[in-house]
């Protein structure tokens, strides 16, 4: 995607498929976060959001609104919700699509329509640096000859980690003891002191810690950047997928031309050299990806919890 940063009509036009008004956007585009403030996400939002506000023909930016509350459901709420005109659009995680499965929510992959996707964090199995578990395979032949002794720590057991933990026992066969934490530093503290045999968390989640830990794999379907020596799951042998897609979607409805119009702004912000260079420091795991390619993934996990939900509901 061009970087668009000169804003010459060339490159604009380029961006701008046929059917967006001329006048888009003529008023400020909400942007709805369901979290608190000063995550991650939201600071490279508003980089890429920066960016865009630069490009030629773009009179009007962001406005942020933080709706925080029910883990996510209130700000998913409202964004299925909104007028579905191109000027409202939100923060849409995978980890949403875990309530979507379980509940009757008002919000999903049929009531939203997905623009860009941010960042993913993979999923990272683990143990401590002098564990003998040299490989997934050894924790998980460990943990079926063994059925409920070898522990592993997760956040939540019906959160993502906790989850795959599921799907990976329902992959193999295997019956780990699995345990809650009320944050990842205490899974890594408990793997590090050798309280714990296993965590289960995101890559970003280990960085802290990483001179102490060993990575057994990754949860997404390619390899993750900070740690390219690490297998993945399906690597592993174990065709599970967990990673942590950081999204942006709007309101089902929402004119293609218009949702392509920002797919591409934020394509070409993402690409952008000095966008890049800022985020590089910030250790920000970066995963540009287009709107019909985030709705693939989110199909696909989606599924895979519709699998496990049937067999075994979890709550």
């Amino acid at each position: 995607a061009p970087a668009a940063t000169t804003g010459t009509t060339e490159q604009v036009s380029k961006l701008r498929p046929e059917g967006v008004p001329e006048d888009f956007p003529n008023k400020e585009i909400l942007y709805i976060y369901g979290f608190g403030a000063g995550s991650v996400q939201e600071a490279y939002f508003r980089i890429l959001a920066d960016k865009i506000q630069k490009m030629e023909g773009w009179d009007h930016g962001f406005v942020y609104t933080f709706k925080e509350g029910a883990s996510g459901r209130i700000g998913w709420t409202y964004l299925a919700d909104a007028k579905p005109d191109g000027y409202t659009i939100g923060f849409t995680p995978s980890a949403m699509l875990i309530s979507t499965v379980a509940e009757d929510v008002p919000y999903g992959i049929d009531k939203m329509s997905f623009i860009y996707n941010m960042m993913s964090d993979p999923g990272a199995i683990g143990v401590g640096k002098d564990s003998k578990y040299a490989s997934l395979k050894d924790l998980v032949e460990d943990a079926k000859a063994r059925p409920g002794e070898v522990s592993i720590g997760v956040t939540s057991t019906i959160g993502q980690e906790g989850l795959t933990v599921k799907l990976l026992e329902k992959a193999s066969g295997a019956k780990f003891n699995m345990i809650a934490f009320d944050g990842e530093p205490e899974v890594l503290t408990g793997v590090v002191g050798k309280h714990l045999d296993a965590f289960c968390l995101n890559v970003t989640d280990t960085t802290p810690y990483i001179d102490d830990l060993k990575v057994l794999a990754t949860g997404n379907t390619e390899r993750s950047g900070f740690l390219p020596d690490v297998p993945t799951y399906k690597e592993s042998g174990y065709d599970v997928m967990q990673v942590n897609m950081r999204g942006i979607g709007a309101p089902a409805g929402t004119p293609e031309p218009i949702r392509q119009y920002l797919e591409n702004c934020f394509l070409a912000a993402a690409a952008d050299p000095e966008v890049q260079a800022q985020v590089k420091d910030m250790q920000i795991p970066v995963d540009s990806m287009s709107g019909t390619d985030l709705l693939a993934n989110f199909t696909t996990i989606r599924n895979g919890l519709q699998t496990l939900w049937d067999a075994d509901p979890w709550q």
